[in-house]
């Protein structure tokens, strides 16, 4: 079967190397050898239009086309799979990734769209392509029963359900980073290249050692699921390896939900990191638990090349950590952000503004804890309730028109909290202000951050956030 894999151009400037679609490359490759011709084409990277992915589906003539989204992606996402159908009609298109999961329902309104994929994908999508082989995709869908699918039935919208999660997840091969070329993706131009937004070398990349996350907060996606799985020890230095010996990799960006829960095999990780010798620096751009941390693990991963943590802190008041069931202990939390700090690794946190029920004070609270502690940078969103989240569940029960959402992370979508919406603006510029415009704060900056340059385009832009609130 021929398979195109796509991520849509939708303007996000960050596009490290696809993962998700590599890891569905290296899957069907596992299970079903030498049956699929595979592509993978990466528009955020290539900076693709419209009418050179009609050129390129023209060509390939799929008969599968797989598109992964971000739910701010829809729009792209829907665009594709029209592009899919227009130039290779008799295809089959499934969207997938956070929008697939969290909003099959809208995403199959549109008939471009034949199936949605639900949770992670690589089981899902194998017996996806055995059913449509078989016959039985294309005569009403009576017999076809895959769990992580979504699709339509004799006019009924059939939601689908989060599929068997993979408890091993040493059986899953790793990303077919063979597939694509990597070389454009170390090379920096108008987009990032890595998550992390202070990448300290060019040959860098990202990588998963676990997948799911058992905290319950409920503001949160649920595309792995509640419960937290772990590629071994030996597994994921196995993928390194392979990086650093035949791509030539000099810099990792573990992009975990929860890489630190399991402190012995983190540890173990570094521990077997340093062991190798390689020369590499690593990062944890999406944050780590703070409260879940130790100083022995912050002394390995400093040994081992680790540059950069952020740790997601979301809020500074108890009563709000309760009520978004993260339940973060926020004295432990001041004490690993101090010590990551000082040990030189630049530290930073994630905070949220616009909670429901959120009072001013409480909101200044979370400023504070940020501006009081020794982090180095601090990124202030404002709360933006996804579909399929127990936080967007809560905005429709009060009433709220999630039809107009937002997902930029910097206006207010549904203001569930007890400020004006004026208000939230203007606490997240001082947020930026107060946090930014501090002599110490710069000098710590300037010493943790690698590249210089980098650091001086993102300061500039956090000082346009505290002026303006609006990013460049």
């Amino acid at each position: 079967m021929k398979i195109l894999l796509l991520r849509p151009n939708s303007g996000i400037p960050v596009a490290p190397p696809p993962i998700g679609l590599m890891y569905l490359a290296g899957y069907l490759r596992k299970v079903r050898p030498g049956k699929d011709e595979i592509t993978i084409i990466d528009g955020r990277s290539d900076l693709m239009s419209d009418d050179e992915l009609a050129d390129k589906v023209a060509q390939i003539k799929p008969d599968l086309v797989g598109i992964t989204s971000f739910s701010m992606e829809k729009d792209t996402a829907h665009r594709y799979a029209a592009v899919a159908k227009s130039n290779s009609p008799d295809c089959t298109t499934v969207i997938g990734g956070p929008y697939g999961t969290s909003d099959s329902v809208e995403a199959l309104q549109d008939h471009n769209v034949d199936f949605t994929a639900i949770g992670e994908g690589e089981v899902t999508l194998a017996k996806l392509i055995d059913e449509l082989e078989k016959g039985k995709c294309h005569k009403g869908k009576e017999s076809l029963d895959v769990s992580g699918l979504g699709f339509r039935r004799n006019g009924e919208t059939i939601e689908g359900t989060l599929p068997e999660m993979l408890d091993d997840l040493d059986d899953i091969p790793y990303p077919a980073w063979d597939m694509i070329d990597l070389e454009p993706y170390f090379r920096f131009g108008k987009i990032r290249r890595l998550t992390n937004p202070i990448q300290s070398r060019p040959r860098g990349v990202s990588i998963f050692s676990t997948r799911g996350c058992p905290y319950r907060c409920t503001y949160c996606h649920n595309v792995f699921g509640k419960r937290m799985r772990k590629r071994s020890v030996e597994n994921v230095l196995g993928e390194i390896r392979w990086l650093v010996e035949d791509f030539k990799v000099q810099e990792i960006e573990f992009i975990d939900d929860c890489f630190n829960l399991d402190k012995p095999r983190a540890k173990a990780i570094c521990d077997g990191m340093i062991e190798a010798g390689w020369d590499l620096r690593f990062s944890f751009p999406n944050g780590l638990r703070a409260d879940q941390m130790d100083f022995e693990l912050i002394d390995k991963m400093k040994k081992a090349g680790c540059y950069r943590i952020n740790y997601a802190v979301e809020s500074g008041t108890p009563r709000i950590q309760k009520m978004i069931k993260k339940n973060l202990n926020l004295k432990r939390a001041r004490e690993i952000i101090d010590y990551t700090a000082l040990k030189g690794i630049s530290t930073g946190g994630f905070f949220m503004l616009g909670f429901r029920d959120e009072t001013e004070s409480e909101a200044l609270n979370t400023i504070n804890f940020a501006v009081q502690s020794k982090l180095h940078t601090a990124s202030f969103f404002i709360l933006t309730p996804f579909p399929n989240t127990e936080m967007y569940d809560e905005a429709i029960e009060l009433g709220y028109d999630m039809e107009a959402l937002y997902s930029d992370y910097g206006a207010v979508s549904a203001n569930l909290s007890k400020m004006s919406t004026q208000r939230i603006d203007a606490l997240r510029k001082k947020a930026f202000k107060s946090f930014y415009f501090s002599p110490n704060r710069m000098i710590s900056i300037w010493n943790t951050t690698p590249g210089k340059w980098t650091l001086m385009k993102n300061f500039l832009r956090a000082a346009r956030m505290g002026v303006t609130g609006k990013e460049f």
